[in-house]
């Protein structure tokens, strides 16, 4: 109670009411691959004992890592968890069950989300799916080109993947429109040039998405959209043409929409901070299992233009691009990216740029850094950003900071 007094007039950790539902706070756990499940997809105990750390912790909306809604649409993360089939109903409503255990009124969302073509043939037993014939730089698997049944089959599997993890008992889902996965990659101008109506209307198969969801899942089961804003590679979408996105998924009645950034193509452009050469050569897919001369050359020619081509970290770097959102729809807006400090988060709010912020690699570096967010006026995220921990989500290796701060 002295706290809330404390900080009376600054509504980060006030109630957020939606459309919905409400939020006991706007702080929220942006989704971030955990790597427990198990080969086939399983959620392990350990992600219920993870999530309800966050919620005894303080942090108001709970999103986990993305799941994938078939097993043609995993990632090539080796444990990704997934919601796939009914079976994976019961695991995921015992993780459920350990964040409720809390007592807590915090929110769980589940991100759910398909590959596309960003993905290996090796996860998911052949050519990867996608809208075209585009080949990644990164993932460099030539995909094979929906058909119509193809694209239906894929919405389906949203709306399925919806309606199992209301089952579960989540309390709604986000689906993973950025980073370059399969429906930012009908989004994009880069990736869909098809002629039918797909590529013609490149908002159709996202808009055909929530509708399903609405039909599987209930009109009342609220629905998260998360968006790359911009793309962030030549030719791809501009923060302006978002607009135009976001005003149609106002009048589908999703809930709110997360501001993201970029692609897998150019990870670091999502992550921005540091650049761990060590652990992209011993690990990354794409440079693991070269022999020494050629990882010397990579590390000499290569990563160095790599890195030069990573936009600087400045905290709070998507925040211009969810201002302008704000600025030409009323759906409500959470901001990721960057954003450290307890002083940088109220000016976000009070300025009326977001209505939320979200935090990933903060709440891994420092599980209980929401409370101190709340306790502390001058607070701020211990995490240094090196972004060792996203390289090595392509491991075996579970979620955990490998650089923790002294």
């Amino acid at each position: 109670m002295e706290a809330r007094l404390r900080y009376h007039g600054h509504v980060l950790f006030e109630p957020w009411p939606l459309r919905r539902l409400t939020s006991p706070n706007r702080v929220v756990r942006a989704a971030t691959y955990e790597g427990l499940a198990s080969a086939e997809g399983v959620p392990s105990p350990q992600l219920g004992t993870l999530y309800a750390e966050l919620a005894r912790n303080d942090v108001g909306i709970v999103t986990t890592g993305f799941c994938y809604v078939a097993p043609r649409g995993r990632a090539m993360q080796p444990r990704q968890a997934g919601i796939d089939h009914d079976d994976k109903i019961r695991p995921w409503a015992e993780v459920v069950r350990r964040v409720r255990a809390e007592g807590r009124e915090t929110l769980l969302l589940m991100q759910i989300a398909h590959t596309g073509l960003q993905t290996l043939r090796s996860a998911v037993g052949g050519p990867p799916l996608a809208p075209g014939r585009y080949v990644s730089p990164y993932f460099r698997a030539r995909p094979r080109s929906m058909s119509g049944e193809d694209i239906e089959e894929a919405i389906d599997e949203f709306a399925q993947a919806a309606r199992r993890a209301r089952e579960a008992g989540f309390d709604g889902v986000e689906v993973h429109a950025a980073h370059g996965y399969l429906v930012h990659q009908f989004l994009s101008p880069v990736v869909n040039r098809r002629t039918d109506r797909w590529g013609r209307d490149r908002m159709a198969f996202l808009r055909a998405v929530v509708q399903a969801i609405r039909a599987q899942a209930g009109d009342e089961f609220p629905v998260f959209v998360k968006l790359s804003v911009p793309e962030g590679r030549p030719g791809g979408l501009e923060v302006e043409d978002h607009v135009a996105i976001v005003r149609a998924l106002e009048a589908l009645g999703v809930e709110a929409v997360q501001v993201s950034t970029g692609t897998m193509d150019l990870a670091f452009g999502i992550f921005r901070g540091g650049f761990p050469t060590r652990e992209i050569l011993e690990h990354s897919p794409l440079f693991a299992g070269r022999g020494p001369m050629q990882k010397a050359l990579l590390e000499r020619l290569v990563l160095p233009r790599l890195r030069a081509r990573m936009p600087r970290l400045e905290e709070g770097y998507n925040v211009a691009a969810a201002r302008v959102l704000k600025r030409y729809t009323s759906l409500p807006v959470v901001v990721v990216g960057g954003i450290r400090r307890r002083a940088t988060m109220d000016a976000i709010l009070e300025r009326g740029d977001a209505d939320a912020v979200a935090l990933a690699r903060p709440l891994i570096c420092e599980p209980d850094l929401a409370r101190r967010l709340r306790t502390e006026e001058a607070a701020s995220a211990r995490c240094r950003s090196c972004n060792v921990c996203a390289v090595m989500t392509d491991t075996l290796q579970s979620l955990r900071c490998y650089r923790p701060p002294r």
